[in-house]
């Protein structure tokens, strides 16, 4: 009994849920209470008027008609009477000249006093004879009024601790003991011991209660199968990270191995970068030569023919000056026939000047290839002469490829620059395009453009030759990269053109698509703008 009693004192449930309903309860008795008190209250102040009013109705005339007879037996029966009447407890009674019957025992707080006149009535008139006062005791009713809340409210909380305590023993009995039982299930739960369901004790019926239990149970066994799924995990856990420290160790001998033969083979790359840089160094000068080489193949077959014609031209003129000579010796000369010699003369001279002026400026477009200012210093120049310049001495290595040119540049251009790297650029480039994008095709089509900016200047070389292939494109600023090696190609023309725009501090790019349909490479290089240039000064050219 005793620990049930504790149970219930220390169930926090219990304890408020008995709270609330002594509270609650003990509001609505004191309302009830209070109401009905002020109703009781109201009922004794009504039923006392209606004793005053009863008064006046039957007991003042008969008063009255005793004090004008002087008839004191009737009056002492008659204030003995209305004596008797609840909750007065003193009548006075005084007549006209100031004698006074009184009965009871006056108060002089805690009253309700009432004062009536008494008057005669005779057949012709009315005689005020005295006054009859009355007292009515406030503290009787206030008594009653407080005995009936005592007994009300002790009562009601008598009655109101019996339900609490009914209803406390229905929690406890019904939920608390349960609500028990559970927490110490779930305080005894330990994964490595056996598996007990948890059940409560009492009768079994589906409610809220069979609902956690089933869930309780259900989870248990879920978490069961995952501690062990979790057990299991952490040996293979484990094992797996004594073998990863294994591998760890096994790793790090790996690589101190690794970094020694990184080692040695960056060594050994460094001599063969070197020794690759040595033999690139002598296939530029090897590709050099060779396009020299062309060049001046070219040159000779362009000189050959005005050499030619003027060594034609100087055997004829030698034989008109044998006929002239024979002529002038004769007796039969005439001043035409002379004439005639004399013009034939003139001419051969003529075509002999023309054609020496062209060999002149083969011969001095070919000096400018040879001589070698590939470090000389930012000089003058007018770009679009330069240009020009450029792909006449590249047209003069491919005599075999017909193209039509065109070349849009401001003519007042003048800039100041590396001339020999610009040279340099721009000739690999044409000559690229010659050898490879104008194969066995007509109507080829070169186009040179430049535009300027405040910093820089930008030059686009197109042509509506064949398309260079992705794969190909995505190497072709590489070093050694050809595709004609079969052919004596040494991958080096676009990738010396490439370090050219890099050391003009510049870019060089490609794209798939001009506007005249096929590839499109734009040099873009900072520049300062001059007013004019040394027309005297000659450049070269790099392939």
């Amino acid at each position: 009994m005793l620990t049930f009693f504790s149970q219930l004192i220390k169930s926090p449930i219990g304890r408020h849920l008995t709270l609330s309903i002594v509270l609650f309860s003990s509001v609505i008795t004191l309302i009830t209470t209070a109401y009905q008190l002020i109703s009781d209250y109201r009922n004794d102040v009504v039923r006392i008027d209606r004793v005053f009013s009863n008064m006046e109705k039957v007991n003042l005339d008969v008063l009255a008609a005793s004090i004008w007879v002087i008839d004191e037996r009737l009056i002492n029966t008659q204030l003995n009477g209305l004596i008797q009447l609840p909750d007065i407890n003193y009548i006075s009674i005084k007549d006209d000249s100031g004698q006074a019957w009184n009965a009871g025992e006056q108060k002089q707080e805690h009253s309700l006093d009432k004062t009536f006149p008494l008057v005669y009535k005779s057949p012709t008139e009315s005689i005020n004879v005295g006054t009859l006062e009355i007292q009515v005791d406030v503290d009787a009713i206030y008594q009653r009024l407080y005995d009936k809340a005592i007994i009300i409210l002790l009562s009601n909380g008598i009655k109101t601790f019996l339900v609490a305590g009914f209803i406390l023993f229905l929690v406890w009995f019904n939920i608390t003991k349960h609500l028990d039982k559970l927490s110490q299930y779930c305080k005894d739960i330990d994964l490595d011991q056996e598996y007990e369901p948890l059940q409560f004790a009492r009768q079994e019926k589906i409610d809220e209660f069979k609902q956690v239990a089933d869930s309780i149970n259900s989870m248990q066994v879920q978490l069961r199968s995952s501690f062990g799924a979790l057990k299991k995990s952490k040996a293979e856990l484990q094992t797996a990270l004594e073998d990863r420290e294994r591998l760890l160790k096994l790793e790090r001998s790996y690589k101190e191995e690794l970094a020694r033969q990184v080692k040695e083979r960056t060594i050994e790359l460094e001599q063969s970068l070197s020794a690759l840089k040595r033999a690139q160094q002598v296939l530029v000068e090897q590709e050099k030569m060779a396009a020299l080489g062309g060049l001046v193949s070219g040159v000779a077959h362009e000189i050959n023919t005005p050499i030619g014609i003027c060594l034609t031209a100087a055997s004829a003129q030698l034989s008109h000056i044998e006929e002239l000579i024979d002529l002038i010796h004769s007796d039969q000369a005439t001043l035409d026939e002379i004439n005639e010699i004399l013009n034939e003369y003139q001419e051969s001279c003529e075509l002999i000047v023309r054609n020496i002026t062209k060999a002149s400026s083969l011969i001095q477009k070919f000096k400018t290839i040879a001589i070698d200012r590939s470090h000389e210093e930012h000089q003058p120049c007018n770009l679009s002469q330069q240009l020009h310049e450029i792909l006449e001495s590249t047209l003069i290595m491919h005599p075999h490829v017909n193209a039509v040119t065109e070349i849009s540049v401001e003519p007042t251009l003048n800039i100041q620059t590396n001339i020999s790297l610009l040279n340099q650029i721009v000739s690999n480039i044409l000559s690229n395009a010659f050898t490879h994008a104008f194969q066995g095709r007509e109507d080829n089509l070169i186009h040179i453009s430049a535009t300027v900016d405040e910093e820089s200047i930008l030059i686009s070389i197109q042509n509506n030759g064949l398309e260079i292939p992705a794969d190909v494109a995505e190497h072709m600023f590489e070093p050694f990269f050809t595709t004609n090696r079969n052919k004596g190609g040494t991958g080096l023309g676009l990738s010396a053109a490439f370090n050219a725009a890099t050391l003009l501090k510049g870019t060089m790019s490609y794209r798939a698509d001009s506007k005249l349909g096929g590839p499109q490479f734009d040099i873009k290089f900072p520049y300062t703008q001059c007013e004019s240039t040394v027309p005297s000064v000659q450049h070269d050219f790099y392939i």
